[in-house]
């Protein structure tokens, strides 16, 4: 009962995960049809609708094949069972005298008057054993576990002494989970193991014991031998059995599946009473047999080891749904004996043959039409169960259901899904050219008021006859308009001279191609790609011409912002050029200045040369600027007093601008310090400044303002409506506000609203970019700031930039004192440097400073240097630009004959990483600054 309670709740288990599986499926299919719907609306694109049939081939191949791969092992057991059952339809009566079954069945226990509760009397095996070694049988296997001695111990005597006297008994032992029956080590027939063994008389007194253990699968089916048990390789009862038979090899070792003859009971099978009866049973019935005994269930009651296990065959064919256990080891010993038990395919295999039906089927079905790929498909499906039935004939089988059910099936859904789509979307074509057929009589007739372009049509007086709604919108008149006096089209023509010669070749040739600049009705310039063509009458005359105009100005702009594009491409590319030699320009300047300043006695000379150096500094800022520009990054940021730099640019503008421009200033003496760079912020408010001045050509007042301002969220929101920029998102902010204000003609909004844009411009062609503006906006949000445009035309205009308060309160940084500079003491250092000026003068200042110095004019003469002196010299220091071997490959060369080398890379783009010894020292660079990174460099290695 609880056998079969159990295999009823294993059943039900796997029922209702076979219904979630199904409702999974159904909602799949919902969701699937749902979006087909969808595509017979037009409102999706079907998937493989625009791919081709060998890329959607391919693609259900795929699937099919990883479909096959990820539910193989959930058709395993589904697969045994159906070989069996498939195999038992037309398979013969088994016969096969070598082993027979005695049962201890309830007919049994009632003709020998026993309780069947209770445990079979042992005189009872005893005579049983009596009589098989009589009839001479090949071996006996009790599939009863005898671990304890029983009631009568006379009835164990003899028991023992029929074990012993037959000679070729096997016993049974049980694996004991709670490892209760550990036994001490003076009982050399025992283990201290989870094992209940055979009781001390009859271990000893039998041939062998095996362990009546099988593998169950979780359906309760035993499908596989289990030979050996635990590290021991402890032995089954039938691995047992056959070793002590001697038909033991190396494959029934390691295991195999087991292949059943039959439903249960189909072995020879007789019951206990008949085999104690001698007249019972033929003579030399049991000669040569191996005897298996063991119980066979009982509803209701349960003798020792009693157990059962549910049948492969399916239990609608046959009466008996569960097979005894000592069958189960009975067929497996037959295994052994006739050497036909199941091999499965490997791994290897299995996945070879889920492969390869995945490319026959899934990349296959494709290419045929449903009627034959369902033929196909129906073909594959039976030809597939016969294949897996002529290997299980073999003794080999794989799990052939994931192929048939799955595989094949979901290959030919998907060619099904395929063709559905191709001759669904086929149809909609052939739908749609025939509504274009019946429809282009109409679309004709309309063709000229739904064409894009701008169409005209013009008598050989020049009055306008025809104007579709393109030319309507294009220009802005109607052809009311249009008819009217002094309407005709060279009214609307910016280049008279054009329209008169496309005129005159459109008369001459009968067509004309060409560019012309024509004025809207607003006054706006647009440019056309104008095709003319001449329309004559019936007799050939020359009647009328048609203009058919493309608006192509929005292309022209965007053909001159690329041609300012590449401009400033290449003056960022000369720019990085020049920088370099800027710098070694100023590099000998600066350290020119230094030498002489250390040299100068007099305050006034020392003050010239100080001038002469920061001027040098500021020289190489600015190249370094435009260094960073060209190459599209930003220079460092630092703490910033604006009142300097805003006072600096009012003399600047004074100086520069027209004298009809008057300038003034207000900067308060608290204003608040901000974090930046200083040469972007003089670009920000020049740029400001410039198109203020080109707003006043006729004079005006241009105001500098700066105030300290403190924002609160709802102004953050009022000033982010009128900003191309959001500004920041915080409740309130400290900001630093900078006001460039002019009295010129100010700007309508239509311009306000493309103010930012790059490229956009209104200074006219040749006289303005449209990119100041922009980089204005880029360099302000990349300060963290935003900025607020106010304009009205006639009122002129204002650009309020604000900039976030400084929150850090470090000092700003001021030119430090000469103090004593570092020392060497005598290390050897190896220059390379191909500018001759640099190199002399940091020859003679490193020598000066307590250096020996060897100097080479590029990386070729370091390396040679370097080798004849690789012993002394303590550090590398090159420009990282240099003409045939740069500092770079001549430091890649030193660092392969001395890995460690320390090293200072020169110039104004070097790079550099401290973790590997090399650092950088940017041209034009101080001599304390070479000093100290000298000092800073050699410092490990003292």
């Amino acid at each position: 009962m609880r056998a079969a309670r159990m295999v009823r709740g294993a059943l039900l288990r796997q029922f209702w995960v076979r219904v979630l599986s199904i409702r999974r499926i159904a909602n799949d299919s919902a969701l699937a049809m749902l979006r087909l719907c969808q595509y017979a609306r037009g409102q999706m694109a079907f998937p493989l609708a625009t791919r081709p049939r060998r890329f959607a081939a391919l693609l259900l191949a795929a699937g099919v094949a990883l479909l096959g791969l990820a539910l193989k092992d959930n058709f395993l057991s589904a697969s045994y069972d159906s070989l069996h059952s498939l195999a038992a339809l037309h398979q013969k009566p088994f016969e096969d005298p070598r082993v027979v079954i005695v049962y201890l069945d309830l007919a049994s226990f009632l003709q020998a008057h026993q309780d069947p509760a209770g445990r079979w009397p042992r005189s009872l095996h005893a005579q049983l054993l009596q009589r098989l070694t009589a009839a001479g049988a090949r071996a006996v296997v009790f599939d009863i576990l005898f671990d304890t001695p029983g009631e009568i111990p006379s009835a164990d005597a003899a028991l023992a002494e029929a074990l012993r006297q037959n000679g070729r008994v096997i016993l049974a032992a049980e694996h004991n989970n709670k490892n209760s029956h550990e036994t001490a080590g003076d009982q050399p027939w025992t283990r201290a193991t989870m094992l209940r063994l055979p009781a001390e008389p009859f271990a000893l007194a039998a041939a062998g014991w095996g362990v009546a253990s099988l593998w169950v699968d979780d359906d309760f089916v035993v499908r596989r031998h289990l030979p050996a048990l635990g590290a021991d390789r402890t032995p089954s009862l039938s691995l047992a059995t056959a070793r002590f038979l001697g038909v033991t090899n190396e494959s029934s070792e390691r295991g195999l599946w087991l292949r059943y003859y039959g439903p249960a009971l189909t072995l020879p099978h007789v019951s206990y009473s008949e085999a104690l009866e001698p007249d019972a049973l033929p003579a030399g019935f049991f000669r040569d047999k191996i005897v298996f005994i063991g119980a066979r269930p009982v509803e209701g009651f349960m003798d020792a080891r009693r157990d059962e296990f549910r049948s492969p065959f399916h239990a609608w064919r046959h009466k008996e749904f569960f097979m005894p256990g000592v069958e189960t080891h009975a067929t497996q010993l037959l295994n052994l004996l006739r050497s036909d038990a199941l091999h499965r395919a490997s791994a290897a295999g299995e996945n070879l043959i889920l492969l390869a039906v995945a490319l026959l089927f899934g990349g296959g079905l494709l290419w045929l039409r449903p009627l034959p790929a369902t033929l196909v498909a129906l073909a594959g499906m039976a030809l597939t169960p016969a294949i897996a039935l002529a290997g299980f004939a073999e003794g080999v089988w794989f799990p052939w259901l994931i192929v048939s059910a799955v595989q094949i099936p979901a290959a030919l859904f998907g060619s099904w899904l395929y063709q559905f789509q191709d001759w669904f979307f086929t149809r909609r074509k052939l739908e749609a050219a025939q509504r274009i057929a019946d429809a282009k009589i109409r679309e004709q007739a309309a063709l000229l008021d739904k064409a894009h372009d701008a169409i005209l049509v013009r008598d050989l007086a020049g009055r306008i006859t025809y104007a579709n709604p393109s030319a309507e919108r294009l220009y802005g008149w109607t052809l009311a308009e249009l008819q009217r006096e002094n309407g005709h089209s060279e009214n609307f023509s910016a280049d008279p001279t054009g329209t008169t010669k496309a005129r005159a070749t459109a008369l001459a040739d009968g067509e004309w191609n060409g560019e012309l600049r024509q004025q809207t009705k607003s006054g706006q310039l647009v440019i056309v790609a104008s095709r003319w063509t001449l329309i004559r009458d019936e007799a050939g005359q020359p009647r009328e011409l048609l203009l058919i105009n493309s608006d192509i100005t929005e292309q022209k702009n965007l053909e001159q912002q690329f041609l300012r594009t590449q401009r400033m491409n290449t003056i960022g590319t000369l720019a990085g050029g020049m920088a370099h030699d800027l710098n070694n320009a100023l590099a000998p300047i600066l350290m020119g200045t230094q030498l002489l300043r250390r040299k100068a006695v007099d305050e006034d000379s020392r003050s010239l040369l100080g001038m002469m150096e920061t001027s040098t500094h500021r020289g190489a800022d600015m190249v370094r600027q435009v260094l960073l520009f060209a190459r599209g990054r930003g220079g460092d940021f630092e703490r910033l007093e604006l009142g300097a730099l805003l006072k600096e640019l009012e003399k600047l503008i004074r100086e520069t601008f027209p004298k009809n421009i008057t300038v003034e200033a207000f900067v308060p003496g608290d204003l608040w310090p901000v974090r930046g760079n200083p040469t972007q912020l003089h670009q920000i408010l020049l740029n400001l400044c410039v198109n203020a001045r080109d707003a006043m050509p006729d004079g005006g007042k241009l105001s500098l303002v700066a105030d300290n301002v403190e924002l609160t969220a709802g102004e953050l929101a009022q000033f982010s409506a009128n900003s191309p920029d959001p500004g920041p998102q915080t409740p309130d902010a400290k900001f630093v506000s900078l006001i460039v204000s002019d009295t010129g003609g100010g700007m309508s909004p239509e311009v306000r609203a493309k103010l930012f844009e790059p490229f956009f411009s209104t200074k006219g062609e040749g006289h303005g970019t449209g990119i100041g503006l922009s980089t204005v906006l880029r360099l302000v949000k990349s300060h963290g700031g935003f900025v607020r445009v106010e304009s009205e035309p006639g009122q002129g205009s204002s650009f309020e930039v604000f900039l976030p308060r400084a929150t850090e309160y470090a000092a700003i940084v001021t030119a430090a004192p000469l103090a004593e500079l570092p020392r060497g003491h005598g290390e050897t250092l190896l220059v390379a440097e191909d500018e001759k000026a640099i190199r002399e003068l940091i020859v003679s200042e490193l020598t000066a400073f307590g250096y020996r110095v060897l100097a080479a004019a590029n990386g070729a003469e370091a390396v040679a240097l370097f080798h004849q002196h690789a012993d002394a010299v303590r550090l590398f220091i090159t420009d990282q630009s240099m003409p045939g071997m740069d500092g770079t490959q001549a430091m890649a060369e030193l660092r392969r004959l001395r890995p460690e080398l320390p090293v200072i890379l020169t110039g104004g783009e070097a790079t550099a990483d401290s973790t590997t010894g090399v650092m950088l020292v940017s041209k034009p660079f101080p001599l304390e600054e070479l000093l100290t990174a000298i000092q800073r460099s050699l410092k490990p290695t003292d």
